[in-house]
């Protein structure tokens, strides 16, 4: 690998006038800096950025923290983060916390540890991520699970259980089974609000079950058949896929026997018979507003800047209208 002593050797100058022109900084003539550039050409010399990080305090890296990158609606999200980091020369450092504390505290001393100049993050717990970064003087973004106003890139997701529930009662739906992931998670538990608020306001009966629940198969057949379902709203994609999948084994016709909504729109929701109807909250422009926000690529005052992102009702078979 090629050295900057064998550019300046080369161009017939010194280390620290090679190193004024790579990292721009500092008078150098006309001619000398041509013989230099010249020299990187030739010698085709790569700086090494390692050690550029290591001198400057900084890298050209962002940090991103996910809870579960197997989850498609994450991988979304880091997709969206990456092909705008990219594209402002920053390259992104994953990690995968399995909502576990401390394995995201690891993840963000590794993150520190590289000298990253930003973080994202979508975490169980902020306060570990504010008070780690914040000591550290690096800016971070929350996105999706979030009620941090100054930091926060989010959907409304009060707004998106209202729209699961009124999707159920355009479809008649009369004995609701919501279906929930862990309610410490203030996306979910914000969504299972919203969609109590609706079929409260319309005295339609609801029951609750849980992941844990839901893992019993005999039980939650049980519940199927002792409270009459004949709805089903999950707290996303992932768990409607699988619902439908096990009440499809037990001859429930969907959407005639039990009609399902989902959450999220990932790319397996069309994939199914039927597609499942679901909540789009564009986890591609999440991530790509999580890092636009990071590197202060809007302005925040300007009417053009959204921190909250629309979300798309997306009408499938899995429903009755």
């Amino acid at each position: 690998m090629t050295t900057i002593r064998e550019v300046a050797q080369l161009a017939g100058v010194s280390v620290a006038t090679v190193s004024r022109v790579i990292n721009n900084k500092g008078y150098v003539k006309h001619q000398t800096r041509q013989q230099i550039e010249h020299a990187i050409t030739q010698l085709n010399y790569q700086p090494n950025e390692a050690a550029r990080t290591l001198f400057k305090r900084k890298s050209k890296m962002i940090g991103l923290l996910l809870p579960d990158i197997s989850n498609p609606f994450f991988t979304l999200i880091a997709r969206g983060v990456e092909d705008i980091a990219l594209e402002q020369g920053y390259q992104v450092l994953i990690g995968n916390s399995d909502n576990d504390v401390t394995k995201a505290r690891d993840y963000l001393s590794t993150f520190i540890s590289h000298n990253c100049v930003g973080m994202i993050t979508t975490v169980i717990d902020e306060h570990v991520v504010e008070n780690m970064l914040s000591q550290q003087d690096i800016p971070f973004v929350f996105v999706d699970r979030t009620n941090n106003e100054r930091s926060g890139i989010s959907t409304n997701h009060f707004e998106g259980g209202q729209r699961q529930a009124e999707l159920i009662l355009e479809g008649h739906g009369k004995h609701i089974l919501i279906v929930h992931a862990d309610l410490n998670i203030d996306a979910f538990k914000m969504r299972v609000d919203g969609i109590k608020a609706i079929l409260q306001q319309h005295a339609v009966s609801y029951y609750f079950c849980n992941t844990e629940q839901l893992d019993e198969e005999r039980q939650f057949l049980k519940m199927l058949n002792q409270y009459k379902i004949d709805s089903v709203i999950c707290s996303n994609d992932l768990l409607a896929i699988k619902i439908l999948g096990l009440i499809q084994q037990h001859h429930f016709k969907v959407p005639d026997d039990i009609q399902i909504v989902g959450y999220d729109n990932i790319p397996f929701s069309k994939m199914t018979y039927p597609q499942i109807t679901t909540i789009d909250q564009s986890a591609y422009q999440l991530g790509q507003l999580a890092v636009s926000k990071l590197l202060n690529l809007y302005d925040e005052n300007s009417n053009n800047q959204c921190d909250n992102v629309a979300l798309i009702v997306k009408r499938r078979k899995s429903t009755r209208f």
